[in-house]
């Protein structure tokens, strides 16, 4: 039989930056629910739930059909948060961790991570990388871009302008969407921060310092989160990408 998959869309109010960001209008609509709607969308995933500490949050995600999850209020990263909701679901062997802020999140990516996770035991975590077409992007510090070996295997993870990426280098952007086996997702987050998660501000680093190789899908097309009030506008103001 198939692995079963969980994906969880963890969704909190108080970010510092932009302050109740997954309920502001986008194209008509909370961001949140284009993000659940998305990954509703995407094949291969048997169940999809919000995970949140905010019952305003709660009741939004609920008011458009979602299923939602309450979860503690100290938990100090989605992937923490998408984590208590794992363990109350033992009956799943994949679990994903969908950004509560990615209204353009590509679902064929989605698909392609669970396909190949589906398809290969050893792959324990997986995420989502493409192409970054406009190379000078790369060199800003809040793009992340990964590096990865012959084999679609993350070789770094970096802020840094890495392998040249703004030159034309083959750094790809990184999208901070994952996929974890259930046991090792527990596992994970029982690990303290490690020195290069310190450094970089990058959390997937403490895999790589585990010796957990993460199988990087590379998608077909560029999609990025909100991380300000102003990309919001942004978004707004271009409309809406294919799905």
């Amino acid at each position: 039989m198939s692995a079963r998959v969980l994906a969880v869309i963890p969704a909190r109010y108080g970010a510092t930056r932009f302050p109740g960001k997954p309920l502001h209008m986008l194209w008509g609509k909370p961001m949140l629910q284009h993000v659940w709607e998305r990954a509703r969308a995407a094949p291969g995933i048997d169940r999809l739930a919000i995970a949140t500490d905010d019952p305003r949050i709660a009741s939004v995600a609920r008011d458009f059909g979602a299923e939602v999850e309450m979860t503690a209020l100290t938990h100090e990263s989605g992937t923490d948060r998408v984590a208590e909701v794992a363990r109350r679901a033992p009956g799943f062997d994949i679990v994903l961790n969908l950004q509560g802020d990615e209204p353009e999140l590509d679902g064929e990516a989605v698909s392609a991570m669970v396909v190949a996770m589906r398809a290969d035991d050893g792959a324990r975590m997986a995420t989502v990388a493409h192409v970054e077409h406009e190379a000078r992007r790369l060199a800003a510090e809040d793009v992340v871009k990964v590096v990865v070996d012959g084999e679609g295997w993350a070789l770094y993870f970096s802020r840094a302008d890495v392998a040249a990426g703004s030159r034309g280098g083959p750094a790809l952007r990184h999208v901070g969407v994952y996929g974890f086996r259930r046991d090792l997702l527990l596992e994970f987050t029982t690990w303290p921060a490690t020195a290069l998660e310190r450094a970089e501000r990058l959390e997937q680093l403490r895999a790589l310092e585990h010796g957990i190789r993460i199988k990087v899908i590379v998608g077909a097309r560029a999609f990025a989160g909100v991380d300000t009030p102003e990309q919001l506008a942004i978004l707004e103001q271009r409309g809406p990408a294919l799905r």
